[in-house]
């Protein structure tokens, strides 16, 4: 199933289509998916010079469009389930051939691609939802990784410390160059299983067809680099081993901008295209970019702390804390300890957290308010506390640049021994 085809089988009442005219490729977009953001709608629109591609965005804004439309389950334990059981046992996708749904772009010139500048002090146009692939000795990784158009064939991406970073280092040690394939434009479940982070080895497009049955792959003509087989846009390049340039500003979860850092080079050597599918964007700083960032942390976290606890409810990496910083957990102890063993086995599942509130099952954890709520009632000082010292953390928080903080982590649920009728909120009938 490809991206154009899982939006159509959506309610009408969820797009909505700005496509009766063109928008400035500087900040227009912005605007419309942040108010289509708001109402958590599918928004499709056109940018200026770039108008032969259908743009779409905030797929992916809310749970029930994760959960009933690409998970194929209706509770956050059966998401989790789903996710880390795909990601248990990798499945080889069927293979077709690479020109059956893509055509090969004479003379191209990628200002003729969108790239947007979504917000004012952006160091450049940006896509947002390229899936990054890089094989060495038969092992591949899919990541997503922002990236800034520089010249009519060249581009520079944010690569972060992870597994294609060392695909990069061990081909730079070899004094080569990175073969990559760069995919814009894919069903959900694709972007999903990319935006997750299993070990390296685990080649995420073969996480694929254990959440989506057909899907398939083929092989680029130039590099021989596995990708699916159904996109908008698909680009074959060389990250270069020499030459660098500057990445970024651009507005990270937190709503904060990062940093400018030297990246290498990317330099496009071939454009294929599918004109009648749909050119992903993701709004930085958006519920979908929170969500797909966040969801496989959430489901690593449940099955951490269902390991310690006899019942995990529910897990929420906080919104307002850029879906990254924070986390709730929702359990049913035992005894008083088993709320810390909690905290604990979360920092194990997501180290980039410098928080975690542990709360009873009556806490509703998408209302912010609700949660405060137990903090004013349920917090006991010291004794509700955990504090971890300079531990790693989230370069992301700008208080520690170094990625060493300290972090908290707070027992909020009821005493064993006190009555729980005397914690019970009253709820307006």
């Amino acid at each position: 199933m490809s991206l154009k085809e899982f939006v159509s089988l959506l309610d009408k009442s969820e797009i909505e289509d700005y496509t009766s005219y063109e928008l400035h490729p500087e900040l227009e977009p912005t605007r419309i998916l942040y108010l289509s953001d708001k109402n958590e709608k599918v928004v499709l629109f056109r940018v200026r010079d770039a108008q032969q591609y259908l743009c779409i965005g905030n797929i992916l804004n809310n749970r029930r469009r994760l959960y009933e439309k690409v998970l194929n389950t209706k509770s956050d334990e059966e998401a989790y389930k789903r996710l880390l059981e795909a990601v248990a046992k990798p499945t080889k996708p069927r293979e077709v051939n690479f020109f059956n749904n893509f055509k090969f772009v004479k003379d191209f010139d990628l200002h003729s691609i969108p790239f947007i500048k979504f917000y004012s002090d952006d160091g450049g146009r940006y896509i947002t939802s390229a899936i990054f692939i890089a094989c060495i000795d038969g092992t591949c990784n899919a990541s997503i990784h922002r990236t800034k158009l520089v010249t009519k064939d060249a581009v520079v991406a944010r690569i972060v410390p992870r597994h294609l970073r060392y695909i990069y280092d061990e081909y730079k040690k070899r004094g080569s160059d990175t073969p990559v394939a760069i995919v814009i434009g894919v069903h959900p479940a694709v972007e999903l299983m990319a935006a997750s982070s299993p070990p390296f080895g685990v080649f995420e497009l073969n996480l694929v067809p254990n959440i989506l049955s057909n899907f398939a792959v083929a092989y680029t003509p130039k590099y021989n680099i596995p990708v699916p087989s159904i996109a908008s846009v698909i680009f074959e390049g060389r990250i270069s081993s020499s030459q660098f340039v500057e990445e970024g500003p651009f507005v990270d979860l937190l709503n904060l901008y990062d940093a400018v850092r030297k990246e290498p080079l990317i330099k496009i050597d071939a454009v294929y295209v599918n004109p009648d599918e749909y050119f992903h964007v993701i709004l930085p700083a958006g519920k979908e970019h929170k969500l797909l960032q966040s969801f496989y942390r959430e489901a690593l976290v449940w099955q951490y702390v269902s390991n310690v606890v006899p019942r995990v409810h529910r897990v929420r990496l906080l919104e307002s804390a850029g879906s990254w910083l924070v986390s709730v957990v929702s359990i049913t102890k035992n005894v008083d300890g088993d709320a810390k063993n909690a905290i604990l086995a979360a920092f194990s599942a997501h180290p980039s957290a410098k928080a975690v509130l542990v709360v009873d099952s009556d806490i509703d954890l998408d209302s912010l308010d609700n949660i405060f709520w137990a903090f004013a009632t349920r917090f006991r000082g010291r004794e509700s506390i955990i504090i971890i010292e300079k531990s790693r953390c989230s370069t992301l928080d700008p208080i520690s640049p170094t990625g060493i903080c300290d972090k908290i982590g707070v027992d909020l649920t009821i005493p064993i021994s006190m009555n729980k009728e005397a914690f019970k909120y009253i709820r307006i009938q």
